[in-house]
């Protein structure tokens, strides 16, 4: 589900300056990344996207592909939190649910409106961002979140983006899909081992050649692709366990409790 092609190290840009240029592991990870979720294709960009910007595009999010991997492995701890399952019925449409809290906040009055967000809003909704992955370093990057609910997981995404012209820049539609808990613990295992492996090969090469002008320590290239891949297997761990809940999930239904009654009698 989670596809990604590396460049060759030649085609691979160092870091710094004529003069001053640097060549690391973290951009020998530099390629495309796309992924492949109930029919749609993610993070790939539209044809009218591709125009407008002209034939050096890639089709793909074109970025190291580090920065993924280290962005998802950071959400791995909370999601392997369960939901009870009356929260992970919200997440049947999170963007609905998020919307409606985020009205709940419009219609504070200003003098209250900081307390508000710290004491009712942000506890209500704070189990949901801390499931996101916000892709922040792309223009207009999908939203993507993982609820685990038991043996089962769904995963959603916001990928409707247009640029200031009009055009749909990615050619996904928002969405969601449940896929049992086992095949997402498989899907991100299959991912790192492509990765990690693939990643060996750049580093193997990467020793290999002659950087010339561009500086290169080969004996830190080796000790960080052993860092990183130690890393990720590590947070994996957290994936693959059953950890108590450290959500306060009965102050989250109190907190909707409390705006469903504000929205009944203040009538926002």
């Amino acid at each position: 589900m989670i596809h990604f092609k590396l460049r060759h190290i030649d085609e691979a840009q160092p870091a710094g300056t004529e003069g001053d240029l640097h060549m690391s592991w973290f951009w020998l990870t530099d390629g495309e990344l796309w992924m492949e979720l109930s029919g749609s294709t993610l993070f790939e960009y539209s044809p009218e996207a591709l125009a407008h910007f002209g034939e050096a595009k890639s089709t793909y999010n074109d970025y190291p592909v580090v920065r993924f991997a280290e962005d998802f492995t950071a959400l791995f701890s909370r999601i392997s939190e369960s939901l009870p399952d009356d929260i992970y019925a919200l997440t049947e449409d999170v963007q609905a649910f998020l919307d409606h809290a985020q009205k709940w906040l419009d219609v504070q009055d200003e003098d209250v409106h900081s307390d508000f967000y710290f004491e009712a809003y942000d506890p209500l909704i704070s189990w949901s961002y801390q499931r996101a992955l916000d892709s922040g370093h792309l223009i207009g990057g999908p939203h993507f979140w993982f609820f685990r609910n038991l043996d089962k997981i769904r995963i959603a995404w916001d990928t409707e983006f247009q640029l200031d012209n009009g055009i749909d820049l990615w050619t996904a539609k928002n969405g969601s899909t449940e896929i049992p808990y086992t095949s997402f613990l498989a899907m991100v295992k299959d991912f790192g081992e492509r990765f990690f492996a693939q990643m060996e090969g750049q580093v193997q090469s990467a020793i290999l050649k002659d950087w010339g002008e561009i500086n290169l320590d080969k004996v830190r290239l080796v000790e960080e692709q052993r860092e990183r891949a130690s890393a990720f297997w590590e947070q994996f761990t957290h994936l693959e366990s059953d950890p108590p809940s450290e959500t306060d999930w009965q102050r989250v239904r109190e907190l909707k409790s409390q705006m469903e009654k504000d929205f009944k009698t203040k009538k926002p």
